[in-house]
């Protein structure tokens, strides 16, 4: 028989607060929260434990959170530790799916002969972080992702959870429907609408009646309430670069052609950003003239961004001062490099631009372009279709 799989999914304890605390320890024991100013747009990051006693909690308004440290992020130090911490896991297993700056799931199926069972290796791994790192981590130990991310959660802070196999379904059932990854708030007002409050009533409910309720979600709701979860690890590694890039069919000295070019070249960044969950801060421009003459400019921004047009606006005036007009131009490109995880956003606004607007703007965007191809929908500059848009490329 196939042996069950080792699932464990590891979550950092207010991971941005606990590196703020290892620089000061004076921190500990007190209501922080990492984000920014109080009397700024921003909104909260991360709140440590004491804090979120007085209903602080990530997202939440900066100008809402009261009794409380307040500190400025500093992401470029937290990624560093972030570096630290999957380091660790990597000791491990070579199964680690990164799903943020401080969450992970790793595969331990078959390490028992290294490290023991999967509660006594669940252990290790959590103690490594500790010693190695100095960070407090939660754990959930089950046989898929989706149970063992609930155990976690259930674990928090600092603790352990273990679903043992064919406990899944008996684990879930007594949870509210909102514990269930991927329940949100549309489809969980619409299961009480069915009388649904509880994982369990939810398991029990017939897969036809869901069905006809939700579509082919209903048959994912089923599955996932009764704890059947197939996906797999996913451990493909990040780009170190995201870029694209395009050569005319004819050189060109045309700067309205060459503006627009760089628009969809962003948009196409962009886009590559959102889908790995990723912020840019430093964003290059890529020109090659007609004799292969190539100049690259690049500007390192103070925070990272996946925002279109902010990318844009960097890449255009970085062409501005590389574009010497002696010769026609072969080649565009635009690209990012030096990321940080897109998990939160520090500010609604940066340099004059509402974050919150253009993210629900692009989010809605990608969604269409994911299901109707990237030229279903098209943004601002589209007078005319780019002449000659040859070869793409994407920086690994």
């Amino acid at each position: 028989m196939e042996r069950p799989r080792q699932i464990l999914h590891v979550d950092m304890d207010a991971f941005f607060v606990s590196v703020e605390e290892l620089a000061n320890p004076s921190l500990v024991g007190k209501p922080v929260v990492v984000g920014g100013d109080p009397d700024g747009r921003g909104v909260v990051s991360a709140a440590s434990y004491e804090a979120r006693k007085y209903g602080i909690h990530s997202a939440m308004p900066l100008r809402t959170a009261k009794h409380a440290i307040f500190l400025h992020a500093d992401l470029q130090n937290y990624s560093a530790w972030s570096r630290r911490i999957y380091t660790v896991f990597e000791q491990f297993t070579p199964d680690v799916q990164a799903v943020s700056i401080d969450e992970a799931y790793l595969d331990l199926t078959g390490t028992e002969r290294l490290f023991g069972p999967g509660v006594a290796a669940a252990e290790r791994v959590k103690l490594a972080v500790k010693q190695q790192v100095g960070l407090n981590a939660s754990v959930g130990l089950a046989t898929n992702k989706l149970v063992a991310k609930v155990a976690s959660e259930l674990a928090k802070p600092n603790g352990l959870c273990a679903v043992f196999p064919g406990g899944e379904a008996a684990f879930l059932a007594p949870l509210k429907i909102e514990r269930l990854p991927g329940v949100g708030a549309a489809t969980t007002e619409r299961l009480r609408a069915l009388g649904v409050r509880r994982i369990g009533q939810l398991a029990r409910l017939d897969k036809d009646l869901l069905e006809r309720a939700f579509g082919s979600t209903g048959l994912w709701l089923h599955e996932r309430a009764n704890g059947i979860d197939p996906s797999p690890i996913e451990t493909r590694g990040l780009p170190k670069s995201i870029s694209r890039e395009t050569t005319f069919d004819e050189d060109t000295a045309d700067l309205e052609l060459m503006d627009r070019t760089l628009f969809r070249l962003v948009e196409r960044v962009g886009r590559a950003l959102r889908k790995e969950k990723l912020q840019a801060k430093t964003i290059t421009l890529k020109l090659r003239y007609s004799d292969f003459s190539t100049i690259t400019r690049s500007i390192t921004i103070r925070e990272g961004t996946d925002l279109d047009a902010v990318i844009y606006d960097h890449v255009k005036a970085l062409f501005r001062k590389a574009y010497t007009r002696r010769g026609r131009v072969r080649l565009l490109g635009a690209g990012t490099s030096n990321f940080v995880s897109a998990a939160w956003q520090q500010t609604f606004v940066v340099d004059d631009v509402d974050v919150g607007k253009l993210k629900s703007l692009y989010k809605a965007i990608d969604k269409v372009r994911d299901r109707f191809g990237t030229d279903a929908l098209r943004v601002g500059k589209e007078e005319e279709e780019e002449k000659g848009e040859g070869e793409e490329g994407e920086g690994e």
